[in-house]
């Protein structure tokens, strides 16, 4: 077939040019739905599809089977519906057509659905008559022996097994499956094998008629004759005890063959009906109570509460027990007292037949006892109930009208900073009670208490005022203090520390862990007098100040406000503050009633020069200064990732650090004054950097205009080894013959 379809495709492909040329063709494609599917083409098979070139109006005869298997599965078959093309459905339902070449029409299809064969295989009759075992149905198609039943494919196919008289269905051999009917969906060919077995009559029969039994685990009422299969095992088991239609109750006493009473029953071969009795007395109703109701009895060893009911045969033996002591839903306590029937809590009782009609009748009879339940929040805390250790929760027993007192401690240390402390009792008016009957329940109420630890700095520096007060600075979780500092003569508050942060004073802060507040101050500084102008990272040699720096005008009433040039570029005038230098405007960075921070013009040359301070109406005022090439000021060190260095976070060795400083001495090429610095070009210094430390000499590994800012430099150089930590590393740049402050280096191993 392969072969063929291929020849019409280089057939085609070989010819159409020269047929077009000729005369007016038809390019056709034949097929089928079905891709493995054989069709003929003028009487030429073909399978799949393929493609011919026609003479336009030429005669063609176009074939297909009814139906036809479906390779490679025997019981698979593809059954012709109809052949179609472009323009629809043909007229013709015969699979045998006669067709004439067309260019409209471009193609023809044979239409087949799948059919798949549901196989049957559990019964041969050849030679009648036949004692058939049963009926199969497959979608409302009745067999009665092995044959094929032939579906669509993706049919839902429903099975259902009807055993004729004398055999009883046993299953289907696939899966497993016992039930008589079962589906599944038809996705291929299907062999199923139900299984027929030989039935045999069994008779159930109880002792007296009309009781009931479970015969594989299903209720019957007996007699009653069922067909098993030989050959088969089922479960037989009595109800015991019931009632019969009169009323009257029966307990189960032994079958006919003395077998278990839950039994399983194989069924022998043979051709009479087997007998099966289940033999029943009359029962001795049996009622037993406890006084109050509801507690727990044990009856044959089986515990369950009041009341119980008991259906018992004379003749037998049983025993109940009342335990000596309970408690009950509720969580009372109860101690026995007696059985209606005798003192002991154990009572063995002999049923006799004389107490059917009557039935048994017994009642437990239990004193009420009082039963504290101690406890606390939060719980597994020690308290004591008459003195003695509780751990909470614990339960405790008195006589009814026993007087107890509670003990609780006022507070119980958890760790360092956290205490629990004792709110109240709850369930009881006082920690001395009389008990009553039943059941009570008593809670010490704790709360969570921290402590508050205040400090300043300098230490001991200060006046506290705290709202509410505490004596020993313990507070309720979730209390709000409020928190205010006096500063001591000489200094000014400055900021909150610890647990608290921000500048205001008074302020608050809501207790809910161990806490601390830190109050810092700072000295109030003594206004120089006269008004002078310094390196702004702190004093240099002389005063001096270097071209292109960050300097600090020094004096009284320079301003009534504090503001800060935070534009881009620097304000020329600010709080309405100015300064001239050399008949120029200066870039102003702060400024304060005692302290402005200004830009040194980067192009003075060294010497002595005078600033001129304007303010609104004030009297200008001149202040001398005198610049020098280089006037080192350190502000600042940090690590590389931002952080600075510190006690928490020290430098360690090989460690690049970074300095920030002012006044280090002219760039190459010269940022200009007043704009923050680029991040393109650098700006590097024109005058080697050295770093002393403790006398040591390291040099720089950069040095250049700091990034983002005004009038700042940044140095770099890497924290050698072997240092000396041992005593305090103090820090300062030299430049030239000008060494800078100094400021610590803390470094950790």
């Amino acid at each position: 077939m392969g072969r063929l379809f291929l020849g019409a495709w280089l057939l085609a492909g070989a010819f159409v040019a020269s047929a077009l040329a000729q005369e007016a063709v038809a390019l056709t494609r034949i097929s089928a739905t079905a891709s493995d599917a054989v069709f003929r083409v003028d009487g030429q098979p073909y399978q799949g599809a393929a493609v011919f070139s026609w003479p336009t109006g030429s005669k063609h005869t176009l074939e297909i089977a009814d139906w036809q298997l479906t390779p490679p599965l025997l019981k698979g078959r593809y059954l012709f519906q109809h052949w179609s093309t472009a323009l629809g459905q043909l007229a013709s339902p015969s699979p045998r057509v006669t067709v004439t070449a067309d260019p409209g029409i471009a193609w023809y299809r044979a239409d087949v659905t799948t059919e798949y064969a549901v196989s049957l295989v559990f019964f041969v009759c050849e030679d009648g008559p036949c004692a058939y075992p049963g009926t199969i149905w497959v979608n409302q198609v009745a067999c009665r022996q092995s044959g094929d039943v032939w579906l669509a494919a993706g049919t839902t196919v429903l099975l259902e097994a009807i055993p004729d008289p004398g055999f009883v269905f046993a299953g289907w051999t696939q899966g497993g499956n016992p039930a008589a009917i079962y589906s599944f969906a038809l996705n291929a060919p299907m062999t199923v094998y139900p299984r027929f077995a030989v039935a045999r009559r069994m008779q159930l029969r109880t002792a007296p008629d009309g009781l009931q039994l479970l015969a594989d685990r299903g209720l019957v009422t007996a007699p009653i004759d069922v067909d098993w299969g030989v050959g088969s095992v089922h479960t037989l088991a009595p109800v015991s005890p019931q009632f019969d239609q009169h009323g009257r109750q029966w307990i189960f006493h032994s079958w006919n063959d003395g077998a278990d009473r839950n039994r399983t029953y194989p069924v022998p071969a043979g051709p009479t009906p087997l007998s099966v009795v289940a033999q029943f007395v009359p029962a001795v109703t049996t009622l037993l109570l406890t006084e109050p109701p509801n507690l727990i009895l044990t009856v044959d060893g089986s515990a369950g509460a009041s009341p119980r009911y008991e259906a018992w045969a004379a003749g037998e033996s049983h025993t109940v027990i009342a335990p000596t002591h309970q408690i009950d839903a509720a969580g009372g306590a109860w101690s026995f007292r007696e059985w209606s029937a005798g003192k002991a809590n154990a009572q063995a009782i002999q049923v006799t037949e004389g107490q059917a009609s009557s039935g048994i009748r017994m009642t437990a009879f239990y004193d009420p006892l009082s039963r504290v339940h101690v406890d606390s929040i939060p719980t597994g805390l020690t308290v004591t109930v008459d003195g003695e250790d509780c751990h909470t929760p614990c339960d405790v027993e008195r006589p009814v009208g026993t007087t107890i007192r509670l003990g609780a401690r006022p507070s119980i240390a958890v760790s360092d900073g956290t205490r629990l402390d004792l709110g109240s009792w709850e369930g009881v008016a006082g920690v001395t009670f009389t008990t009553s009957a039943g059941y009570t329940k008593v809670t010490a109420h704790y709360q969570w208490s921290y402590r508050l630890s205040l400090g300043s700095s300098p230490a001991g520096s200060g006046s506290w005022r705290l709202s509410p007060p505490s004596s020993d600075g313990y507070y309720p979780a979730g209390t709000s203090v409020g928190v205010a500092i006096e500063p001591p003569d000489g200094m000014k508050f400055r900021e909150w520390g610890g647990d608290l942060s921000g500048s205001a004073n008074p302020s608050s802060i809501i207790i809910g862990a161990p806490s601390s507040v830190v109050a810092y101050f700072d000295s109030v500084p003594k206004i120089p007098h006269p008004a002078r102008i310094t390196n702004s990272a702190g004093g240099t040699a002389g005063d001096a100040v270097a071209a292109g720096s960050i300097a600090s005008l020094f004096g009284d009433r320079l301003s009534e406000t504090t503001a800060t040039g935070l534009t881009d570029p620097l304000p020329q005038s600010l709080g309405g503050v100015s300064l001239v230098c050399s008949g120029r405007l200066l870039p102003l960075l702060f400024v304060s009633p005692t302290q402005i921070n200004f830009q040194v013009p980067s192009d003075l040359k060294p010497g002595k020069y005078q600033v001129e301070w304007h303010y609104r109406n004030a009297a200008v005022l001149p202040i001398g200064f005198t610049v020098t090439r280089s006037a080192p000021g350190l502000f600042a060190m940090g690590h590389r990732n931002g952080t600075s260095v510190s006690t928490e976070s020290p430098a360690h060795p090989g460690e690049e650090i970074l300095l920030y400083g002012t006044g280090f001495g002219p760039y190459q090429p010269s940022p200009l004054d007043g704009f923050r610095v680029p991040a393109t070009p650098l700006f590097p210094l024109v005058d080697p950097v050295a770093i002393m430390l403790n006398g040591r000499t390291v040099a720089a590994e950069s040095s250049a205009a700091a990034v983002g800012v005004v009038g700042l430099a940044v140095v770099t150089f890497r924290v050698p080894d072997g240092l000396d930590i041992s005593a305090p590393i103090n820090l300062a740049l030299q430049i030239g013959d000008t060494v800078s402050n100094t400021i610590p280096l803390l470094v950790n191993r």
